[in-house]
Protein backbone atom coordinates (compact mmCIF):
# COMPACT_ATOMS: atom_id res chain seq x y z
CA UNK A 1 0.00 0.00 0.00
CA UNK A 2 1.25 3.47 -0.80
CA UNK A 3 2.72 5.55 2.03
CA UNK A 4 0.83 8.85 2.14
CA UNK A 5 2.76 10.47 5.01
CA UNK A 6 4.07 14.00 4.35
CA UNK A 7 2.89 14.07 0.77
CA UNK A 8 1.72 17.66 0.53
CA UNK A 9 0.90 17.36 -3.15
CA UNK A 10 -0.96 14.10 -2.66
CA UNK A 11 -2.90 14.75 0.53
CA UNK A 12 -5.89 13.05 2.11
CA UNK A 13 -8.72 15.53 2.65
CA UNK A 14 -10.01 16.11 6.15
CA UNK A 15 -13.55 14.88 6.69
CA UNK A 16 -15.90 15.60 9.61
CA UNK A 17 -16.99 12.80 11.91
CA UNK A 18 -20.06 11.27 10.18
CA UNK A 19 -23.47 11.50 11.80
CA UNK A 20 -25.45 9.36 9.38
CA UNK A 21 -24.27 6.38 7.38
CA UNK A 22 -27.29 6.62 5.09
CA UNK A 23 -26.58 10.26 4.24
CA UNK A 24 -22.91 9.51 3.58
CA UNK A 25 -23.67 6.47 1.44
CA UNK A 26 -26.13 8.48 -0.65
CA UNK A 27 -23.64 11.33 -0.95
CA UNK A 28 -20.94 8.89 -2.06
CA UNK A 29 -23.09 7.66 -4.94
CA UNK A 30 -24.05 11.23 -5.82
CA UNK A 31 -20.42 12.35 -6.03
CA UNK A 32 -19.51 9.26 -8.09
CA UNK A 33 -22.32 10.15 -10.48
CA UNK A 34 -21.07 13.74 -10.75
CA UNK A 35 -17.52 12.60 -11.54
CA UNK A 36 -18.45 10.04 -14.18
CA UNK A 37 -21.04 12.36 -15.74
CA UNK A 38 -18.33 14.98 -16.20
CA UNK A 39 -16.17 12.47 -18.09
CA UNK A 40 -18.84 12.37 -20.78
CA UNK A 41 -18.93 16.14 -21.07
CA UNK A 42 -15.31 17.27 -20.64
CA UNK A 43 -11.77 16.29 -21.58
CA UNK A 44 -9.81 14.62 -18.78
CA UNK A 45 -7.47 17.63 -18.56
CA UNK A 46 -10.34 19.92 -17.49
CA UNK A 47 -9.83 21.44 -14.03
CA UNK A 48 -13.41 20.52 -13.12
CA UNK A 49 -12.20 17.01 -12.28
CA UNK A 50 -10.05 18.26 -9.42
CA UNK A 51 -13.10 19.38 -7.45
CA UNK A 52 -15.16 16.36 -8.56
CA UNK A 53 -12.42 14.01 -7.33
CA UNK A 54 -12.17 15.87 -4.01
CA UNK A 55 -15.91 15.56 -3.44
CA UNK A 56 -15.77 11.78 -3.97
CA UNK A 57 -12.88 11.59 -1.51
CA UNK A 58 -14.70 13.65 1.11
CA UNK A 59 -17.72 11.34 1.18
CA UNK A 60 -15.50 8.25 0.96
CA UNK A 61 -13.51 9.53 3.95
CA UNK A 62 -16.71 9.96 5.93
CA UNK A 63 -17.85 6.42 5.14
CA UNK A 64 -14.49 4.98 6.19
CA UNK A 65 -14.81 6.77 9.55
CA UNK A 66 -18.06 5.03 10.46
CA UNK A 67 -17.70 2.71 13.47
CA UNK A 68 -16.70 -0.82 12.50
CA UNK A 69 -15.76 0.04 8.91
CA UNK A 70 -12.44 -1.34 7.70
CA UNK A 71 -13.23 -0.79 4.04
CA UNK A 72 -16.02 -0.07 1.58
CA UNK A 73 -17.61 -2.69 -0.66
CA UNK A 74 -20.00 -1.18 -3.22
CA UNK A 75 -21.93 -3.59 -5.40
CA UNK A 76 -25.36 -3.97 -6.96
CA UNK A 77 -27.95 -6.67 -7.48
CA UNK A 78 -30.71 -6.11 -9.99
CA UNK A 79 -31.63 -2.44 -9.63
CA UNK A 80 -30.37 -2.06 -6.05
CA UNK A 81 -27.05 -0.89 -4.63
CA UNK A 82 -25.42 -2.44 -1.58
CA UNK A 83 -22.71 -0.95 0.60
CA UNK A 84 -20.96 -3.58 2.71
CA UNK A 85 -23.85 -5.96 2.04
CA UNK A 86 -26.54 -3.55 3.26
CA UNK A 87 -29.11 -2.43 0.75
CA UNK A 88 -29.19 1.25 -0.10
CA UNK A 89 -32.66 1.83 -1.49
CA UNK A 90 -32.88 4.74 -3.93
CA UNK A 91 -35.04 7.67 -2.95
CA UNK A 92 -37.40 8.74 -5.75
CA UNK A 93 -35.68 12.08 -6.32
CA UNK A 94 -32.30 10.32 -6.71
CA UNK A 95 -33.62 7.71 -9.11
CA UNK A 96 -31.77 9.20 -12.09
CA UNK A 97 -28.43 8.89 -10.25
CA UNK A 98 -28.92 5.20 -9.50
CA UNK A 99 -30.11 4.54 -13.03
CA UNK A 100 -27.07 6.27 -14.52
CA UNK A 101 -24.54 4.45 -12.31
CA UNK A 102 -26.14 1.05 -12.95
CA UNK A 103 -25.89 1.57 -16.69
CA UNK A 104 -22.38 3.01 -16.39
CA UNK A 105 -20.97 0.06 -14.45
CA UNK A 106 -22.80 -2.58 -16.46
CA UNK A 107 -21.57 -1.15 -19.75
CA UNK A 108 -18.02 -1.64 -18.38
CA UNK A 109 -18.73 -5.16 -17.07
CA UNK A 110 -18.10 -3.97 -13.51
CA UNK A 111 -20.16 -5.58 -10.75
CA UNK A 112 -18.62 -3.94 -7.71
CA UNK A 113 -15.88 -1.78 -6.21
CA UNK A 114 -13.83 -2.48 -3.10
CA UNK A 115 -12.01 0.31 -1.30
CA UNK A 116 -9.58 -1.46 1.02
CA UNK A 117 -8.08 1.67 2.59
CA UNK A 118 -8.53 5.41 2.36
CA UNK A 119 -6.86 6.55 -0.88
CA UNK A 120 -5.03 9.74 -1.67
CA UNK A 121 -6.34 12.36 -4.08
CA UNK A 122 -3.93 11.16 -6.73
CA UNK A 123 -4.64 7.44 -6.40
CA UNK A 124 -8.41 8.03 -6.38
CA UNK A 125 -8.14 10.21 -9.48
CA UNK A 126 -6.18 7.51 -11.30
CA UNK A 127 -8.71 4.84 -10.27
CA UNK A 128 -11.80 6.79 -11.35
CA UNK A 129 -10.17 7.87 -14.61
CA UNK A 130 -9.31 4.27 -15.47
CA UNK A 131 -12.95 3.24 -15.00
CA UNK A 132 -14.12 6.07 -17.25
CA UNK A 133 -11.71 5.06 -20.03
CA UNK A 134 -12.68 1.38 -20.24
CA UNK A 135 -13.01 0.47 -23.91
CA UNK A 136 -14.34 -2.99 -24.74
CA UNK A 137 -11.77 -5.01 -22.79
CA UNK A 138 -12.59 -8.68 -22.33
CA UNK A 139 -11.95 -8.38 -18.60
CA UNK A 140 -11.89 -4.65 -17.72
CA UNK A 141 -11.78 -5.31 -13.96
CA UNK A 142 -8.54 -7.26 -14.32
CA UNK A 143 -7.09 -4.74 -16.78
CA UNK A 144 -7.75 -1.86 -14.39
CA UNK A 145 -6.34 -3.82 -11.44
CA UNK A 146 -3.14 -4.61 -13.37
CA UNK A 147 -2.73 -0.94 -14.22
CA UNK A 148 -3.23 0.10 -10.58
CA UNK A 149 -0.63 -2.42 -9.38
CA UNK A 150 1.87 -1.16 -11.95
CA UNK A 151 1.45 2.32 -10.45
CA UNK A 152 1.81 1.04 -6.88
CA UNK A 153 -1.86 1.70 -6.07
CA UNK A 154 -3.36 -1.08 -3.93
CA UNK A 155 -6.29 0.59 -2.20
CA UNK A 156 -8.85 -0.66 -4.74
CA UNK A 157 -10.26 -3.83 -6.22
CA UNK A 158 -12.87 -4.27 -8.94
CA UNK A 159 -15.34 -7.14 -9.08
CA UNK A 160 -16.27 -8.29 -12.59
CA UNK A 161 -19.99 -8.33 -13.34
CA UNK A 162 -20.18 -12.13 -13.47
CA UNK A 163 -18.41 -12.41 -10.10
CA UNK A 164 -20.85 -9.94 -8.58
CA UNK A 165 -23.77 -12.08 -9.72
CA UNK A 166 -22.29 -15.15 -8.04
CA UNK A 167 -21.58 -13.37 -4.76
CA UNK A 168 -24.82 -11.42 -4.51
CA UNK A 169 -26.67 -14.40 -3.04
CA UNK A 170 -24.95 -13.69 0.29
CA UNK A 171 -26.30 -10.16 0.44
CA UNK A 172 -29.58 -8.96 1.86
CA UNK A 173 -32.32 -9.88 -0.62
CA UNK A 174 -34.26 -7.03 -2.14
CA UNK A 175 -37.52 -8.51 -0.86
CA UNK A 176 -36.46 -8.58 2.79
CA UNK A 177 -37.54 -5.04 3.59
CA UNK A 178 -40.82 -5.48 1.72
CA UNK A 179 -41.60 -8.52 3.88
CA UNK A 180 -40.85 -6.56 7.05
CA UNK A 181 -43.09 -3.67 5.98
CA UNK A 182 -45.89 -6.04 4.94
CA UNK A 183 -45.65 -7.82 8.29
CA UNK A 184 -45.92 -4.52 10.17
CA UNK A 185 -48.90 -3.50 8.03
CA UNK A 186 -50.74 -6.77 8.72
CA UNK A 187 -49.95 -6.60 12.44
CA UNK A 188 -51.33 -3.06 12.75
CA UNK A 189 -54.39 -3.91 10.67
CA UNK A 190 -55.14 -6.91 12.89
CA UNK A 191 -54.65 -4.79 16.01
CA UNK A 192 -57.12 -2.15 14.84
CA UNK A 193 -59.65 -4.72 13.63
CA UNK A 194 -59.64 -6.62 16.95
CA UNK A 195 -59.92 -3.37 18.93
CA UNK A 196 -62.82 -2.06 16.87
CA UNK A 197 -64.68 -5.39 17.09
CA UNK A 198 -64.16 -6.08 20.78
CA UNK A 199 -63.60 -2.80 22.61
CA UNK A 200 -63.47 -3.68 26.35
CA UNK A 201 -62.45 -7.30 25.63
CA UNK A 202 -59.64 -6.55 23.17
CA UNK A 203 -57.01 -7.09 25.88
CA UNK A 204 -57.92 -10.79 26.03
CA UNK A 205 -56.55 -11.36 22.51
CA UNK A 206 -52.91 -10.87 23.65
CA UNK A 207 -52.17 -8.31 20.95
CA UNK A 208 -48.66 -6.97 20.58
CA UNK A 209 -48.54 -3.40 21.99
CA UNK A 210 -49.22 -0.96 19.19
CA UNK A 211 -46.32 1.27 20.27
CA UNK A 212 -43.84 -1.53 19.54
CA UNK A 213 -45.09 -1.75 15.96
CA UNK A 214 -44.89 2.03 15.53
CA UNK A 215 -41.35 2.03 16.95
CA UNK A 216 -40.38 -0.56 14.33
CA UNK A 217 -42.10 1.39 11.57
CA UNK A 218 -40.17 4.58 12.30
CA UNK A 219 -36.89 2.73 11.67
CA UNK A 220 -37.82 2.12 8.02
CA UNK A 221 -36.90 4.49 5.22
CA UNK A 222 -39.57 6.85 3.96
CA UNK A 223 -39.39 5.19 0.54
CA UNK A 224 -40.06 1.74 1.99
CA UNK A 225 -43.19 3.00 3.75
CA UNK A 226 -44.42 4.71 0.57
CA UNK A 227 -43.92 1.53 -1.45
CA UNK A 228 -46.28 -0.32 0.89
CA UNK A 229 -48.91 2.24 -0.11
CA UNK A 230 -48.30 1.25 -3.72
CA UNK A 231 -48.80 -2.43 -2.94
CA UNK A 232 -52.15 -1.81 -1.23
CA UNK A 233 -53.33 0.82 -3.70
CA UNK A 234 -56.23 -1.41 -4.83
CA UNK A 235 -58.49 -0.32 -1.99
CA UNK A 236 -61.33 -2.82 -1.98
CA UNK A 237 -61.95 -4.30 1.44
CA UNK A 238 -64.85 -6.21 2.94
CA UNK A 239 -64.47 -4.01 6.04
CA UNK A 240 -62.60 -0.86 5.02
CA UNK A 241 -62.29 1.05 8.32
CA UNK A 242 -59.30 -0.85 9.83
CA UNK A 243 -57.48 -0.61 6.50
CA UNK A 244 -58.17 3.11 6.25
CA UNK A 245 -56.67 3.46 9.72
CA UNK A 246 -53.43 1.69 8.78
CA UNK A 247 -53.19 3.34 5.35
CA UNK A 248 -53.52 6.75 7.02
CA UNK A 249 -50.88 5.79 9.59
CA UNK A 250 -48.38 4.76 6.90
CA UNK A 251 -49.11 7.77 4.73
CA UNK A 252 -48.90 10.41 7.47
CA UNK A 253 -45.66 8.91 8.83
CA UNK A 254 -44.04 8.93 5.39
CA UNK A 255 -45.24 12.50 4.80
CA UNK A 256 -43.96 13.62 8.21
CA UNK A 257 -40.60 11.98 7.49
CA UNK A 258 -40.35 13.97 4.27
CA UNK A 259 -40.94 17.15 6.33
CA UNK A 260 -37.98 16.14 8.55
CA UNK A 261 -40.03 16.01 11.76
CA UNK A 262 -38.27 14.36 14.74
CA UNK A 263 -38.69 10.59 15.05
CA UNK A 264 -40.61 10.82 18.33
CA UNK A 265 -43.05 13.32 16.83
CA UNK A 266 -43.55 11.15 13.73
CA UNK A 267 -44.25 8.07 15.86
CA UNK A 268 -46.85 9.86 18.00
CA UNK A 269 -48.45 11.35 14.89
CA UNK A 270 -48.61 7.90 13.28
CA UNK A 271 -50.34 6.54 16.38
CA UNK A 272 -52.89 9.35 16.23
CA UNK A 273 -53.57 8.64 12.54
CA UNK A 274 -54.01 4.94 13.31
CA UNK A 275 -56.62 5.83 15.95
CA UNK A 276 -58.45 8.45 13.87
CA UNK A 277 -61.46 6.19 12.96
CA UNK A 278 -62.40 6.06 16.64
CA UNK A 279 -64.01 9.46 16.01
CA UNK A 280 -66.50 7.97 13.55
CA UNK A 281 -67.26 4.61 15.18
CA UNK A 282 -70.21 6.05 17.09
CA UNK A 283 -71.84 7.33 13.93
CA UNK A 284 -71.58 10.89 15.30
CA UNK A 285 -68.19 12.08 14.08
CA UNK A 286 -66.42 14.41 16.48
CA UNK A 287 -69.10 14.28 19.21
CA UNK A 288 -66.93 14.66 22.30
CA UNK A 289 -68.79 12.49 24.87
CA UNK A 290 -69.22 9.54 22.47
CA UNK A 291 -65.63 9.66 21.26
CA UNK A 292 -64.22 9.89 24.78
CA UNK A 293 -66.42 6.97 25.83
CA UNK A 294 -65.00 4.83 23.01
CA UNK A 295 -61.45 5.78 23.94
CA UNK A 296 -62.20 4.80 27.54
CA UNK A 297 -63.47 1.37 26.44
CA UNK A 298 -60.13 0.71 24.71
CA UNK A 299 -57.88 1.99 27.48
CA UNK A 300 -56.69 -1.46 28.62
CA UNK A 301 -55.47 -2.33 25.11
CA UNK A 302 -54.91 0.92 23.26
CA UNK A 303 -53.56 3.71 25.40
CA UNK A 304 -53.51 7.08 23.65
CA UNK A 305 -51.44 10.08 24.68
CA UNK A 306 -53.18 13.36 25.49
CA UNK A 307 -52.18 14.71 22.09
CA UNK A 308 -53.45 11.63 20.29
CA UNK A 309 -56.82 11.91 22.06
CA UNK A 310 -56.99 15.57 21.08
CA UNK A 311 -56.23 14.69 17.45
CA UNK A 312 -58.96 12.01 17.38
CA UNK A 313 -61.42 14.65 18.59
CA UNK A 314 -60.27 17.47 16.31
CA UNK A 315 -59.55 15.96 12.91
CA UNK A 316 -63.23 15.71 11.90
CA UNK A 317 -63.68 19.50 12.19
CA UNK A 318 -63.31 21.51 8.96
CA UNK A 319 -60.42 23.95 9.14
CA UNK A 320 -62.57 26.93 8.19
CA UNK A 321 -60.91 30.25 7.41
CA UNK A 322 -58.65 30.40 10.46
CA UNK A 323 -58.42 26.93 11.99
CA UNK A 324 -60.10 28.21 15.17
CA UNK A 325 -63.11 26.40 16.59
CA UNK A 326 -65.22 26.96 19.68
CA UNK A 327 -66.31 24.38 22.27
CA UNK A 328 -68.44 25.42 25.25
CA UNK A 329 -67.39 29.02 24.82
CA UNK A 330 -63.66 28.21 24.59
CA UNK A 331 -61.85 29.00 21.33
CA UNK A 332 -59.07 26.67 20.27
CA UNK A 333 -56.68 26.45 17.31
CA UNK A 334 -56.42 23.01 15.74
CA UNK A 335 -53.17 21.19 16.48
CA UNK A 336 -51.05 20.44 13.42
CA UNK A 337 -51.47 16.69 14.12
CA UNK A 338 -55.23 17.10 13.64
CA UNK A 339 -54.77 19.16 10.47
CA UNK A 340 -52.36 16.67 8.88
CA UNK A 341 -54.54 13.70 9.83
CA UNK A 342 -57.64 15.36 8.37
CA UNK A 343 -55.99 15.70 4.96
CA UNK A 344 -54.73 12.11 4.91
CA UNK A 345 -57.94 10.63 6.35
CA UNK A 346 -60.14 12.42 3.80
CA UNK A 347 -57.87 11.32 0.96
CA UNK A 348 -58.07 7.70 2.14
CA UNK A 349 -61.84 7.85 2.56
CA UNK A 350 -62.33 9.29 -0.93
CA UNK A 351 -60.08 6.73 -2.67
CA UNK A 352 -61.31 3.59 -0.82
CA UNK A 353 -64.17 1.61 -2.34
CA UNK A 354 -67.34 1.52 -0.28
CA UNK A 355 -70.76 0.44 -1.53
CA UNK A 356 -73.10 3.32 -2.28
CA UNK A 357 -70.36 5.98 -2.31
CA UNK A 358 -68.42 7.57 -5.11
CA UNK A 359 -64.83 6.35 -5.32
CA UNK A 360 -62.40 9.02 -6.50
CA UNK A 361 -59.27 8.29 -8.49
CA UNK A 362 -56.24 9.62 -6.57
CA UNK A 363 -55.73 12.68 -8.77
CA UNK A 364 -59.49 13.40 -8.63
CA UNK A 365 -59.41 13.22 -4.83
CA UNK A 366 -56.56 15.74 -4.66
CA UNK A 367 -58.42 18.09 -7.01
CA UNK A 368 -61.55 17.78 -4.87
CA UNK A 369 -59.63 18.57 -1.69
CA UNK A 370 -58.03 21.61 -3.31
CA UNK A 371 -61.43 22.81 -4.54
CA UNK A 372 -62.89 22.88 -1.03
CA UNK A 373 -60.51 25.58 0.17
CA UNK A 374 -61.79 25.89 3.75
CA UNK A 375 -62.12 22.18 4.49
CA UNK A 376 -58.41 21.63 5.22
CA UNK A 377 -55.44 23.75 6.24
CA UNK A 378 -54.48 25.24 2.84
CA UNK A 379 -50.75 25.41 3.61
CA UNK A 380 -50.52 21.80 4.76
CA UNK A 381 -52.72 20.69 1.87
CA UNK A 382 -50.35 22.26 -0.66
CA UNK A 383 -47.42 20.56 1.06
CA UNK A 384 -49.27 17.25 0.89
CA UNK A 385 -50.08 17.61 -2.82
CA UNK A 386 -46.48 18.59 -3.57
CA UNK A 387 -45.30 15.52 -1.68
CA UNK A 388 -47.62 12.91 -3.21
CA UNK A 389 -47.48 14.49 -6.67
CA UNK A 390 -50.22 15.09 -9.22
CA UNK A 391 -50.46 11.31 -9.63
CA UNK A 392 -49.87 9.76 -6.18
CA UNK A 393 -47.93 6.52 -5.73
CA UNK A 394 -50.19 3.59 -6.63
CA UNK A 395 -52.25 5.50 -9.21
CA UNK A 396 -53.14 3.55 -12.35
CA UNK A 397 -52.56 5.52 -15.55
CA UNK A 398 -52.77 5.11 -19.27
CA UNK A 399 -49.86 6.55 -21.26
CA UNK A 400 -50.25 8.32 -24.60
CA UNK A 401 -48.56 5.27 -26.15
CA UNK A 402 -51.47 3.10 -24.96
CA UNK A 403 -49.44 1.34 -22.26
CA UNK A 404 -50.99 0.84 -18.82
CA UNK A 405 -48.81 1.69 -15.82
CA UNK A 406 -48.85 2.22 -12.08
CA UNK A 407 -47.10 5.17 -10.45
CA UNK A 408 -44.09 3.70 -8.65
CA UNK A 409 -42.49 6.83 -7.18
CA UNK A 410 -42.64 10.60 -7.37
CA UNK A 411 -40.80 12.54 -10.03
CA UNK A 412 -37.01 12.06 -10.06
CA UNK A 413 -36.75 15.76 -10.94
CA UNK A 414 -38.69 17.93 -8.43
CA UNK A 415 -39.16 20.58 -11.13
CA UNK A 416 -41.06 18.05 -13.25
CA UNK A 417 -43.53 16.94 -10.59
CA UNK A 418 -46.07 15.85 -13.23
CA UNK A 419 -43.65 13.24 -14.52
CA UNK A 420 -43.39 10.43 -11.98
CA UNK A 421 -41.55 7.13 -12.21
CA UNK A 422 -44.03 4.48 -13.34
CA UNK A 423 -44.13 0.71 -13.49
CA UNK A 424 -45.43 -0.35 -16.92
CA UNK A 425 -47.87 -3.26 -16.54
CA UNK A 426 -49.36 -3.67 -20.02
CA UNK A 427 -47.94 -3.04 -23.47
CA UNK A 428 -49.60 -0.74 -25.99
CA UNK A 429 -51.45 -3.71 -27.48
CA UNK A 430 -52.97 -4.57 -24.09
CA UNK A 431 -50.73 -7.55 -23.32
CA UNK A 432 -49.71 -8.05 -19.68
CA UNK A 433 -45.91 -7.89 -19.37
CA UNK A 434 -44.09 -10.86 -17.88
CA UNK A 435 -42.73 -8.50 -15.20
CA UNK A 436 -43.51 -4.79 -14.67
CA UNK A 437 -40.88 -2.48 -16.15
CA UNK A 438 -39.73 0.78 -14.54
CA UNK A 439 -39.90 3.92 -16.65
CA UNK A 440 -38.96 7.51 -15.79
CA UNK A 441 -41.44 9.83 -17.53
CA UNK A 442 -38.98 12.73 -17.33
CA UNK A 443 -36.77 11.05 -19.96
CA UNK A 444 -36.39 13.10 -23.12
CA UNK A 445 -35.95 12.14 -26.74
CA UNK A 446 -32.81 14.22 -27.22
CA UNK A 447 -33.05 14.30 -31.01
CA UNK A 448 -36.64 15.55 -31.09
CA UNK A 449 -36.54 17.56 -27.86
CA UNK A 450 -39.76 15.99 -26.53
CA UNK A 451 -40.60 13.59 -23.72
CA UNK A 452 -40.47 9.93 -24.68
CA UNK A 453 -43.79 9.14 -23.00
CA UNK A 454 -46.64 11.10 -21.43
CA UNK A 455 -49.56 10.29 -19.16
CA UNK A 456 -52.86 10.48 -21.02
CA UNK A 457 -55.18 9.98 -18.02
CA UNK A 458 -55.65 8.12 -14.77
CA UNK A 459 -57.81 5.00 -14.97
CA UNK A 460 -59.80 2.73 -12.66
CA UNK A 461 -58.90 -0.82 -11.66
CA UNK A 462 -61.70 -2.10 -13.89
CA UNK A 463 -60.30 -0.23 -16.89
CA UNK A 464 -56.78 -1.47 -16.20
CA UNK A 465 -57.99 -5.09 -15.83
CA UNK A 466 -54.88 -6.21 -13.97
CA UNK A 467 -54.89 -9.45 -11.89
CA UNK A 468 -54.56 -8.51 -8.19
CA UNK A 469 -51.51 -10.77 -7.63
CA UNK A 470 -49.63 -9.00 -10.41
CA UNK A 471 -49.34 -5.84 -8.30
CA UNK A 472 -47.18 -7.77 -5.82
CA UNK A 473 -44.41 -8.33 -8.38
CA UNK A 474 -41.37 -6.10 -8.01
CA UNK A 475 -40.71 -4.13 -11.22
CA UNK A 476 -37.46 -4.82 -13.01
CA UNK A 477 -35.21 -2.93 -15.35
CA UNK A 478 -35.00 0.72 -16.14
CA UNK A 479 -36.32 1.28 -19.63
Amino acid sequence: MMNTTNQNDDKILDAPVPVSGLILATSFLRTMFQFFRQTELHDSSNAIFVQANQEVLRTLSGLMMLPGQSGIHLTFKGELFFINGVRLRPQPRLFYIYRYLLRYFRSRKIGGIKVLALPTEKSLSVFLSLISKVDKEENPAQEIYNHLVSEGIREFELIPLSGQLEKSTNEQGEGDVELIVASLYQRLQKFVEVCFDNMERAYSFSLKPVQESLNELILLAEGDIVQMLRLISVKRYERPLPFRAVNSCFMVMAWARSLRLPAGVVTELGGAALAHPIAILSGKPGTVPEVLATIQKLKDTWQLTDLQRLSVLEWTRPFGKTGVYETQGVKSYQHFFSRMIRIVALFEEMTTYEAGKRVFLPDEALAELLKNSHDCDPTLLKLFVNWVGVYPVGSLVQLQSGEVAQVFAGASDPLRFQRPIVSVLKSANGKLLERPQLLDLSEMNEKLGVYKRNIKRSITLEEANIPPDYFQLNPVGVT
